[in-house]
């Protein structure tokens, strides 16, 4: 939108120019994530506390856990959308519209926004439920999640670069080659990055300013790869040019001012709670950039903290089932094993941010290897 109104101001003064680059205009996303997100948020803590939007914390499975839970103040929930608002409105002022990659992303934000906030709202308005039956939820995810699959197949089909739809592994040279049936393990490849990204941040949101911390580490990250990759070839670098790629760039700064924004009501101790309004379209629009810059397996690398609290999920679950009862962890996700053995919260928080830093420095270090 900017770049359109920006049009028309150069030609009165040219140095406005300098305005319409890359740089100044992820700059300019993120600052803007950040002031909608503080402006916004104190009225809309306001109105949740005046509807008292409190998610109840401890009718968990864990007796230990709810004990922990009933000890903290009652905090209010779907501040996701303070979030969500402030992402779309920096990527959609800042961004250019006429480009593909962006309104897909405004629709993965939106989508499995509206899917977080009817899982939050079913939480607070029907005592006893945890939101949608699993079931429905995962339909929805999945129906989003194939649209965006099958959008972002086709684009990169018309490309005359095949190696778009193949898979590149970090740290060498294999590739493995998605194109074959039409495009359809491409497809299916991008909705299992797409919804696994956003539930493995779901699962991280469990503890005042972790998911938000380790979000903005994964999104500056995200930014630099897009950058990267969309600028590949006009800076002679021996990365996988995606054209038009450089856009994510935008809203991953976006999103990184956005949620900073959240985090200053959400540090220890929260005034608020992000909820699923706000895990599951910040998890999808992370594996959706991860897509179109074609860096999906770095993103498990930059996001390893989502990835080990997924993974915690899946191992306690399944050794749970497969053992008659017997538990790896004393509580999944992995922050609450922590928890349960005695430390602070604040510091296992501050050690996942550390964590979150140098997965991210990893994944960024897997470029230089391309």
């Amino acid at each position: 939108m900017i770049l359109a109104f920006l049009d028309e101001l150069v030609a009165l003064w040219a140095p406005l120019g300098a305005l319409q680059s890359l740089a100044a205009r992820a700059g300019l996303a993120a600052i803007l994530g950040f002031v909608c997100a503080l402006a916004f948020g104190p009225r809309l803590l306001r109105y949740l506390n005046g509807k008292q939007v409190i998610e109840t914390t401890d009718c968990t499975d864990s007796e230990q856990l709810n004990t922990i839970n009933r000890s903290k103040p009652k905090t209010p929930t779907m501040g996701g959308i303070m979030i969500v608002g402030a992402v779309l409105a920096a990527g959609v002022i800042c961004g250019d519209l006429s480009n593909s990659y962006v309104l897909l992303a405004i629709l993965s934000t939106v989508g499995y926004g509206l899917i977080g906030m009817i899982d939050d709202w079913v939480k607070l308005t029907h005592p006893g439920k945890k939101g949608l039956q699993a079931a429905t939820k995962a339909g929805l995810q999945i129906l989003i999640a194939a649209a965006l699959a099958f959008v972002v197949t086709r684009i990169f089909q018309k490309q005359p670069v095949p190696e778009l739809l193949w898979l590149h592994v970090p740290f060498s040279d294999l590739a493995i080659d998605l194109s074959g049936l039409g495009g359809l393990p491409h497809m299916l490849f991008v909705m299992v990055v797409v919804i696994g990204t956003s539930n493995a941040v779901n699962l991280t949101d469990g503890m005042d300013g972790l998911a938000p911390g380790a979000l903005i580490v994964a999104a500056v990250a995200m930014a630099a790869v897009s950058f990267a990759v969309g600028r590949a070839e006009s800076l002679q670098l021996d990365l996988l040019y995606v054209p038009r790629a450089q856009e994510m760039t935008v809203f991953c700064a976006g999103m990184a001012g956005a949620t900073l924004g959240f985090l200053w009501f959400n540090a220890p101790p929260a005034l608020v709670f992000m909820g699923d309004t706000g895990s599951l379209p910040l998890g999808s629009l992370l594996g959706y950039v991860a897509v179109v810059t074609k860096h999906e397996l770095v993103l498990f690398i930059i996001g390893g903290v989502f990835v080990l609290e997924a993974f915690s999920v899946m191992t306690q679950v399944g050794y749970f089932k497969f053992s008659g009862g017997k538990r790896v962890l004393r509580c999944a996700p992995l922050h609450h094993h922590y928890q349960f053995g005695g430390m602070p919260e604040t510091r296992i928080v501050v050690r996942f941010w550390i964590l979150g830093a140098l997965f991210a420095a990893a994944g960024l270090a897997s470029l230089a290897v391309q």
